[in-house]
């Protein structure tokens, strides 16, 4: 009788489920080199925002392009991108950044890429997540990245869409969606979420509440006032100066004071998310530091992101074993 032979071991399917984050987005690009040095080359890809662009690329055999793109960005080149229409519903209009992101990436359907692909966009008035897994990929990303209050939102289908972020800053439910078997994440607000850890201060009367202990009532309420932030964002707009304007920690400009509120209200909502449908890995790179439109940080983004894999390859390799 011949000896039993044992069937070979299947690959494990990885998908890479990257976040939102704008400018601290580039540091997807670091990641992906880290993971590509690793000898892990994840098969399936779903994008939130900037992690929709990035995503993008990389699904398309364009990572190196994007990456050239955006290390030769000064913040002179920022601003020239930067096609101001502020009374359509956001600071810029984005039309000049994707017209750019469609000749670096490609003008194709998201069925024809190299790799499958899904990004998440939020309806503005039904707060539906909308997930793209076919069509032309440039309205996919604009819709993903449409960012409150930065970008006017998006008309696709009756429908009004605005930044992935609002309902899954960390589409890790959209990549399982994909038929993975593992599922990477990239979290490019951890460092924010460990700092916000922390009781509130007492500022009257009544007993402080830590935020460990909100039930879900309290977080639908969050949902809400983030919907009712975008369809308000544009009182917000109130000059061209203060738009532009980030400020200090001490004196925070207008662009800052949007930015910090939409992180603080995303944190919530995506530690429910992730407590409910937690990533096998999840990878933190330490960009804390990098503001919402500093787009010119790019070389210390993508650094943060391979430094991110670095700390935990051990982690990252031995999952990937079991």
């Amino acid at each position: 009788m011949a000896p039993i032979q044992a069937s070979p071991q299947k690959k494990p399917i990885i998908g890479l489920a990257l976040g939102s984050g704008a400018a601290k987005g580039w540091a997807h690009i670091g990641v992906l080199e880290g993971l590509a040095e690793l000898g892990i080359y994840p098969d399936k890809i779903a994008g939130c925002s900037v992690g929709a662009l990035v995503g993008a690329a990389y699904a398309n055999d364009s990572l190196a392009e994007l990456k050239s793109w955006v290390c030769g960005f000064s913040s002179w080149d920022v601003i020239g991108l930067m096609d101001i229409s502020w009374r359509k519903g956001g600071l810029i209009s984005g039309e000049k950044v994707f017209d750019v992101m469609s000749t670096r990436i490609g003008a194709v359907d998201i069925e024809n890429l190299k790799r499958p692909y899904a990004a998440v966009a939020t309806d503005l008035y039904s707060g539906q997540e909308i997930w793209f897994k076919e069509g032309l990929l440039r309205n996919a990303v604009r819709a993903s990245c449409s960012m409150p209050g930065f970008l006017p939102p998006v008309q696709q289908n009756g429908r009004w869409l605005v930044d992935g972020a609002v309902v899954n800053p960390v589409p890790v439910s959209l990549c399982r969606s994909l038929d993975v078997d593992i599922v990477i994440a990239v979290d490019l607000n951890g460092y924010l979420r460990k700092q916000m850890q922390v009781l509130p201060q007492q500022v009257s009367s009544s007993e402080p509440v830590s935020d460990e202990h909100i039930d879900a009532d309290d977080a639908e309420q969050h949902e809400s006032g983030f919907m009712d932030l975008l369809g308000k964002g544009k009182d917000y707009i109130t000059s061209l100066s203060d738009k532009l304007s980030l400020g200090t920690r001490t004196h925070p400009g207008m662009l800052a004071v949007m930015s910090q509120s939409m992180d603080i209200l995303e944190q919530r909502h995506k530690r429910s998310r992730l407590m409910g449908d937690p990533p096998d890995i999840c990878i933190i790179p330490n960009v804390s530091d990098i503001g919402t439109m500093e787009f010119h940080r790019a070389d210390e983004a993508i650094a943060a992101g391979r430094k991110a894999v670095e700390d935990i390859a051990h982690l990252i390799q031995a999952s990937l074993k079991n």
